[in-house]
């Protein structure tokens, strides 16, 4: 499986709502849509959201938390982090075709 930033928003948004109650992710979600600042997400008012993500990325071989990790993956972190995001998540349960039509075909 190639390995996308819709795979890893998608399986970031699957990890998250594991994580959480249902919700717990509807409050991330209504207090994202209401956060002015762009670089805050709710999900850490509930956990530490960033080892969710982590735990996504070690399962592909990528650690972020490595000497020059941050440099090697923190722009397909971020992206994969935004697109979740703007998804939100994805908590309706219907998978936007941005973060599933890349799964299809890999």
């Amino acid at each position: 499986m190639q390995i996308t930033v819709q795979s890893l928003a998608l399986e970031f948004s699957h990890a998250l709502r594991s994580e959480l109650s249902a919700e717990e992710m509807r409050v991330v979600v209504r207090r994202n849509r209401a956060q002015l600042s762009p670089n805050i997400c709710h999900s850490h008012d509930f956990c530490d959201a960033n080892m969710v993500l982590h735990g996504v990325f070690l399962q592909h071989g990528m650690d972020a938390a490595d000497e020059g990790g941050m440099d090697r993956w923190g722009e397909l972190w971020d992206q994969a982090w935004n697109m979740a995001k703007a998804e939100e998540f994805l908590i309706s349960g219907h998978a936007n075709a941005r973060l599933t039509s890349s799964n299809r075909t890999a």
